[in-house]
């Protein structure tokens, strides 16, 4: 083959919908290949902690009856990873159940589907960090036994091997558990003999689809060509063009590197790489390359979250410039009264933050802005604790001192400072999740039957 053509249609299936208007405009042109990333850890450990899906079933449904419809007329490979967001077992299964009742309702004919596994065991992790296969990544501690006691669910990113595994024993529709984003998107031209380096690129430029291309825009479909010397890009969307600015922003997106992309088995280089237009809407990448680890070895990231109680919410506005302008002071004082109404002997079984809306909450300490301009800010108060009722009454208490704050300037009382949403705790649905393992794991076979298991099924319409 000279070249293959894939139709990326989202960079987080489900998450809200697929764009139709590009999506039918891509099924239009020769593609040989859908692939779609479904999932991210941007969502927090509550889904992974929780093994429940991020998104509305509805919107999957959407997204995978597209793209298993499309993909099935023109007889070609679909491939999905990171199912339901999180990838565990579970998810995987989730996805593959709307698979076959889409099937039956559409009368589709009789297809191949694999099921890759990719949620681990935790006695077997437990075996691998007692032979020292595990090493820290994002983390910056060891798996334990404490660690893994405090995990609920642990699922290992696979990479293009395991998606190409299931390529070559002819899967037509592919439902991955956790992967690389990057992987999911490169399998299928790595499988059919392009060069890894190239594919790798293409996977990391394309994997949030249409934010690839300016102006920017959601869930509208590209199709990336891949070829033995470069790949491209072209948006589905008429109004959007993929330029060498774009496309260079966005393989640089969430890097420490910007020229280095860790992957499973070595890194993806792109200190050479030269974006070309080819016209005004397309854009060509040269020089990308896959260097493989010094050692040979092969290494996969691990992802688990844990449960750690309970979280409590209370929200209070603050309008007074004085207040604001002490708020650090405020601040401080109401968590030092707190601690001394709930008792100084409990500090250690509660977590107290203050997210102070309109001066730093979302960026905390690293923020340059010292002093805010804002006339008005919101405290949104969160206090986490295992016993319920105590992260009620931290909450409630933190809320309460707020009301009867005291500061440099003050020329009100009674509370006249503070403003309330409700005066009611809000509780979250779900309970407190936190990530408690971010590391590598060695494999010696990058098809290790006990980290990734497949299922073959034969879905008949």
């Amino acid at each position: 083959m000279k070249r293959v053509s894939i139709l990326v249609s989202t960079g987080n299936l489900g998450d809200n919908i697929i764009e139709k208007g590009s999506f039918y405009e891509g099924v239009k042109r020769d593609i040989d290949c859908f692939a779609n990333d479904a999932g991210t850890a941007d969502a927090g450990p509550t889904f992974l902690g929780a093994d429940m899906p991020h998104n509305p079933i509805e919107w999957e449904r959407h997204d995978l009856e597209l793209l298993l419809v499309e993909s099935r007329k023109k007889g070609v490979p679909m491939i999905v990873g990171s199912c339901s967001t999180t990838g565990t077992d579970k998810a995987v299964d989730r996805y593959a159940q709307i698979i076959r009742e889409v099937a039956k309702e559409r009368r589709l004919g009789p297809f191949k589907m694999a099921l890759i596994y990719s949620q681990i065991d935790k006695d077997e992790l437990a075996k691998r960090v007692e032979r020292g296969d595990t090493e820290p990544l994002g983390a910056d501690y060891p798996i334990t036994e404490e660690v893994l006691a405090q995990t609920n669910n642990v699922v290992a990113m696979m990479g293009v091997e395991q998606i190409i595994h299931a390529l070559s024993f002819g899967a037509d529709v592919i439902l991955a558990g956790r992967a690389c984003d990057d992987a999911v998107l490169a399998a299928y031209p790595i499988y059919k003999g392009f060069p890894k380096g190239i594919s790798l690129h293409m996977g990391k430029a394309c994997e949030c689809a249409s934010l690839v291309c300016w102006p920017q825009k959601v869930k509208e479909s590209i199709v990336a060509t891949v070829t033995h010397e470069y790949f491209s890009i072209e948006p589905m969307h008429p109004e959007q063009r993929a330029t060498p600015h774009s496309v260079a922003a966005h393989s640089m997106y969430e890097r420490t590197n910007p020229f280095i992309q860790a992957v499973p088995g070595g890194v993806l280089d792109m200190h050479e790489c030269i974006y070309v237009a080819e016209n005004e809407r397309i854009t060509r990448v040269y020089g990308s390359k896959f260097i493989p680890s010094p050692d040979g070895s092969y290494k996969v990231k691990i992802e688990g979250a844990g449960e750690i109680g309970y979280r409590v919410y209370h929200i209070v506005g603050v309008r007074d410039p004085r207040a604001i302008f002490y708020m650090d002071m405020i601040l401080q004082e109401t968590r030092r009264k707190v601690s001394e109404i709930i008792g100084p002997h409990r500090d250690k079984d509660y977590q107290l933050f203050f997210h102070v809306y309109g001066k730093n909450a979302i960026m905390k300490d690293f923020e340059p802005v010292k002093q805010t301009s804002s006339h008005e800010v919101a405290i949104v108060i969160e206090s986490i604790s295992k016993d319920k009722e105590l992260a009620t009454a931290v909450a409630k208490c933190a809320k309460f001192r707020l009301f009867y704050m005291s500061y440099p300037g003050q020329m009100n009382s009674s509370g006249g400072s503070v403003a309330l949403l409700t005066d009611e705790p809000l509780y979250p649905q779900n309970k407190c999740y936190k990530w408690t393992i971010d590391h590598l794991l060695r494999l010696d076979d990058p098809l290790d039957p006990k980290i990734f298991r497949y299922k073959f099924e034969i879905v008949r319409g």
